[in-house]
């Protein structure tokens, strides 16, 4: 990725305290089928992915504004996972997005669509979940703005509604608190109700607040394509947050296909890398950690409540009581990130330099998202992913980030492929371990791979 001034594979720390990369390009093939909830959709043997009872999305990689996977046939097996108790293998490097769990390489970009089910799998199974699967049958209809739709599971079937406000464009927003919007969008409301009605059709006694806002999602997202002359656009949808809603924004894309994402100063439990926040709260790294309020935020100090929460499930459990077992984890958020591709992404974090305001922990936030850029690169399409750090109130939403994410809405909303998106800027002052020091001690994978 490149910064907004620059473009290509080059990657520097500017004297204006942004650092800057780029990277390489894609191509296909074949792998195997495990539906995994509504993160993932039906995928067809054409590789493209669509809902339950909806049309398949678009599985292209170009410059268009697709909504579906990477493309190929993508035919997953998914591996048994271990109890949390059994996960015995201490990784101090963040997971490398290229290399499956029982140790395959991931070389070509239909690989990437199971290896991306994985981690989708083991977040679910070790932090978020449950997360429900796509119901066996969804049927809609929409009505100027009114969604109405039943999803049937098994032998239940529950009813759901949803709503699309009015807006000159042709954005359909979730707007969770303090995200970054199109002023001209419309914006998208979900029924009373639906978290309960998603819980009663999988028989779940807990449910992610953010997680069942992905599957409704998905559901609309399923109807739009069923009526495709409903005068909205399944392609046009987005979701955006800041703080407690930036994480509720970081689950939703996540689980969910999408097409662009915003998330605002998420922190932890969001985007942030849990084993450097980890570092920084219980090991070396506090000797050089310089703030007065707060050591990072991170899955131990995780309030269970806020805007948008909760955001961990009692999935979680094992490790809010043990923090260090982050080094067992088979994934970090960096992975997750990565999920989103190659759908759109533009993420913003605050400056977390030295004596900054120090609870979100931007540093943590700013190397997933350094950690997980490859994966765009890899698969092709670098202009789908733009990071951010800025030094500003926190939510306020500064200009250079309306600059940035307007960028992306031209983008994804407008098909302006000029838009300038290939951005990854790292305040050089403001990260409390230097970013000249992260490949060293985070990574042991090659972040230059390309998928063919």
């Amino acid at each position: 990725m490149a910064a907004a001034t620059t473009s290509g594979a080059t990657t520097a720390v500017t004297s204006s305290g942004t650092t800057t990369d780029g990277g390489p390009t894609m191509g296909a093939t074949t792998a195997s089928t495990t539906t995994l909830g509504a993160t993932i959709g039906s995928t067809t043997t054409d590789g493209t992915t669509g809902g339950a009872g909806g049309t398949s999305g678009t599985s292209d990689t170009s410059g268009t504004t697709g909504t579906g996977t990477t493309g190929g046939s993508a035919d997953c097996t998914l591996p048994e996972l271990p109890d949390p108790a059994n996960l015995t293998y201490e990784n101090q490097k963040l997971p490398d997005p290229f290399t499956f769990f029982d140790g395959t390489p991931v070389t070509t970009k239909a690989q990437w669509e199971c290896r991306r089910k994985e981690i989708l799998a083991m977040a679910d199974k070790y932090i978020y979940g449950p997360v429900p699967p796509e119901p066996d049958g969804v049927d809609g209809t929409v009505e100027g703005g009114s969604i109405s739709f039943t999803a049937t599971v098994g032998s239940k079937t529950e009813s759901f509604t949803a709503s699309i406000g009015s807006g000159a464009g042709p954005a359909i927003a979730l707007r969770l608190q303090g995200g970054i919007y199109p002023s001209n969008a419309k914006t998208l409301t979900f029924g009373m109700g639906f978290e309960g009605k998603i819980r009663n059709l999988f028989g779940y006694s807990e449910l992610n607040p953010n997680v069942a806002n992905g599957w409704m999602l998905d559901r609309v997202m399923d109807v739009l394509e069923e009526n495709p002359d409903s005068g909205h656009d399944a392609t046009k949808m987005m979701v955006s947050g800041c703080s407690g809603c930036g994480k509720g924004a970081f689950l939703a894309g996540v689980f969910s296909r999408v097409p662009l994402t915003v998330i605002v100063e998420s922190g932890g439990g969001g985007a942030s890398s849990f084993r450097q926040a980890e570092w920084f709260r219980h090991g070396d790294g506090g000797s050089i950690y310089q703030c007065s309020d707060a050591l990072p935020q991170s899955i131990d100090n995780l309030e269970d409540t806020g805007i948008c929460g909760p955001w961990v499930t009692e999935a979680a459990r094992w490790l809010r009581s043990d923090p260090s077992k982050v080094y067992n984890l088979p994934i970090d958020q960096h992975l997750l990130l990565a999920t989103i591709a190659p759908r759109y992404l533009v993420h913003f974090t605050n400056n977390h330099g030295v004596n900054s305001w120090c609870h979100l922990g931007g540093t943590c936030e700013a190397l997933s998202a350094w950690a997980a850029e490859p994966v765009w690169n890899a698969l092709g399409v670098p202009e789908r992913m733009g990071f951010q750090m800025y030094s500003a109130g926190h939510c306020s939403n500064p200009s250079s980030a309306t600059a940035l994410a307007n960028e992306f809405f031209k983008l994804v909303f407008e098909g302006d492929t000029s838009a300038n998106t290939d951005v990854m800027e790292i305040m050089e002052n403001g990260v409390q371990q230097p970013v000249s020091q992260w490949q060293d001690m985070w990574v042991d994978w090659n972040m230059d791979t390309v998928l063919q």
